[in-house]
């Protein structure tokens, strides 16, 4: 049979457990949404076969997140292809600073690694890499 002294023990025991449990999510949440805050930029797949015909093409989703976003203000994805040429689209970011667009990848499009900058303010702030692989 439990005392009064061993209830109120428990209670209290329990209290510290769930102020414990509290206190470690409310942590892991703020630093979960700090992680969020990382510019970063990325595709949908890293790899793909070059398309067999120009009926064929397939699209490539291109996402990312811009630290410290302004509304309005102009983002860069530069595409450097295999053979060393550029290519510069412009865009723009929600105002929560997050990007969403596409690329086509066609029978034209050239085997080998693509990198991808994301630049803002003509700095870049972060890459990814597209590997076209031949058809076969």
């Amino acid at each position: 049979m439990q005392t009064k002294l061993d209830k109120n023990m428990n209670r209290k025991l329990l209290l510290t457990i769930l102020s414990g449990i509290i206190i470690v999510g409310i942590t892991q949440l703020s630093f979960a949404e700090e992680l969020e805050k990382v510019s970063y930029i990325t595709v949908d797949k890293e790899q793909i076969k070059q398309p067999q015909s120009k009926y064929s093409g397939e699209q490539v989703t291109i996402t990312g997140f811009i630290e410290e976003y302004a509304r309005g203000d102009t983002v860069f994805i530069l595409v450097i292809y295999p053979d060393g040429t550029q290519e510069e689209m412009q865009t723009h970011a929600t105002k929560k600073g997050e990007i969403h667009t596409m690329i086509q990848v066609t029978n034209d499009s050239q085997i080998g690694v693509h990198n991808i900058i994301l630049k803002y303010h003509d700095t870049e702030i972060a890459s990814t890499t597209l590997e076209i692989l031949e058809r076969q």
